[in-house]
């Protein structure tokens, strides 16, 4: 057979190669990432390592307690985390009213300490570094790096592609679009991060892995991300955060999660902190 080849064909031919060749967009991606489906509440268990080169390995156990706000009053979630363990923090309770990321409003935040009988509120601080009040303090995972980040507050780029964990991964470099003041603490006491690179799961376009770095562009941390499915939502399952340059790390691990039990939105106030976890179990 003969095809008759003309000016048009060559012109779709070349069309064709340049859209087949086109580079994924890095902002689609990001979004795509950050609009999966998401719980209503959750109840679960938090086991916290926290790892120190040359000194004795300390645990945490917390119950959380989560309801997605929906941005209702202006807050993203509303959460409370009950410390199981330690046993001398046994009952120490966390109560946080949390507005989204890159929001300027500060978050409404409470402790209840068993030893007083009484809950305080934190007052939030504009300085960085960690709240000596917050129960999360000795903690590398901060709100910062644990809570999704909305992508229309950064510029996205695809570095390239490689791979993680035998998977074939998307590397996005994200940098903020504009200077923040938002009110969220940063409990690990470093410096918010100046970039960061998130690597992508190019089948199932989750987040495996996000390396933050700092103003001198070294690497502040190394979070890594396993996950677990239930029903149709994806939840983390693991998450280790290492700083490359002292190898200390937090080791975050989730268990014995329930979702979308329909929890009342009253149930987070902080009346409901000196009453334990058992309810919500």
């Amino acid at each position: 057979m003969n095809y008759l080849i003309t000016p048009m064909s060559i012109m779709l031919l070349l069309l064709s190669n340049v859209a087949y060749a086109a580079e994924p967009d890095a902002t689609a991606i990001m979004k795509k990432v950050y609009q999966a489906p998401r719980v209503s509440d959750q109840v679960a268990t938090l086991n916290f390592s926290f790892i120190q080169p040359g000194e004795k390995t300390q645990h945490a156990a917390y119950t959380m307690v989560w309801k997605d706000m929906k941005g209702k009053d202006g807050y993203d979630n509303k959460a409370i985390f009950f410390t199981e363990s330690p046993p001398a923090r046994q009952g120490i309770a966390y109560l946080g009213w949390l507005h989204p990321i890159g929001s300027d409003e500060k978050n409404d935040e409470w402790i209840y300490l068993p030893e007083l009988g009484m809950t305080r509120r934190i007052v939030p601080r504009d300085n960085e570094g960690s709240n000596d009040e917050d129960e999360f303090a000795g903690s590398l995972l901060t709100h910062e790096h644990l809570e999704p980040r909305p992508p229309q507050l950064d510029h996205h780029n695809l570095l390239e592609e490689k791979l993680f964990n035998d998977r074939l991964h998307y590397l996005i470099d994200s940098r903020p679009a504009h200077h923040s003041h938002g009110g969220h603490h940063n409990h690990g006491g470093s410096a918010s991060p100046t970039r960061r690179v998130s690597w992508v799961d190019k089948e199932g376009v989750r987040i495996s892995r996000i390396q933050f770095y700092g103003a001198d562009d070294n690497m502040q941390l190394d979070m890594k991300i396993e996950w677990q499915q239930q029903k149709d939502f994806w939840l983390w399952k693991r998450v280790e955060a290492v700083v490359p340059e002292t190898q200390a790390s937090t080791v975050l691990e989730v268990t014995d999660v329930k979702i979308n039990a329909g929890l009342n939105e009253r149930l987070f106030h902080k009346r409901s902190l000196d009453k334990g976890s058992a309810r919500f179990r």
